[in-house]
Parts: structure tokens; sequence; C-alpha cells
């Protein structure tokens, strides 16, 4: 995957809109950021839970990783090169969920995209 298609996930979600952050790219929900594509393209910072981040650094570190000054916040790093897409994919839908009204994640998960 690539940031042109992390962006074009992000940005199908319900209610997620582009905004500058520090001059790159975030998607946001309600002015709450699930995803940030860092400067060099190549890697995405993501909302997560620190569970789900300790567990994905642990296993694949040459993939997942804490922002430096992020150990306190649930956002990690996914290098683009080495993730697989659906779990990039996945990831997005599950930080866009983590930031959406409840009301509307319930929508797309349980009945589908369109909802």
């Amino acid at each position: 995957m690539n940031h042109a298609e992390a962006r074009t996930i992000a940005l199908a979600l319900p209610g997620a809109e582009e905004a500058d952050h520090g001059g790159k790219p975030s998607f946001r929900v309600n002015g709450k950021i699930f995803v940030i594509i860092q400067a060099d393209g190549r890697t995405l910072t993501v909302k997560t839970t620190k569970e789900e981040r300790a567990l994905l650094a642990s296993a694949e570190p040459q993939t997942y990783g804490v922002p430096e000054g992020f150990a306190h916040l649930s956002y990690m790093h996914i290098q683009l090169k080495t993730a697989e897409d659906e779990q990039v994919r996945n990831l997005i839908e599950a930080a866009w969920g983590l930031v959406a009204p409840k009301k509307t994640v319930k929508a797309y998960f349980c009945g589908g995209a369109n909802a």
C-alpha cells in the first residue's frame, strides 16, 4: 500500500475530512485525528489502543512502532512498505472507529459502509 491508497481509504469513511497537521495531511472526524501521513510518505501514524500498539510493535517491530514522544498517547506508526494492505485498511478503519460518533461507527460496522 502507498500513502495515496491510505488517503483514499481514510476519506471513504463516514464524516472523514482531510486537514493539515503541521505540514502533513491528517484525517479527522469532528476535528479528532485518526490518521496522519508522515512527511516521508511511507509512514502512517494511526490512532489505536495502547494494548493493540504494544501487541503489534512487539510482534512486528519492523512494521509497527511507537512514535517518538507518543508513549503516553494511543498512536502508532505503520511502515507501509512492510505492512500488509488488509491490515493497514483494518487499522485505518479501527482508528476511525475510535474517534467517530458511536452511532456512525455502529452503522458502518454493523449495517455496511453505506449505512
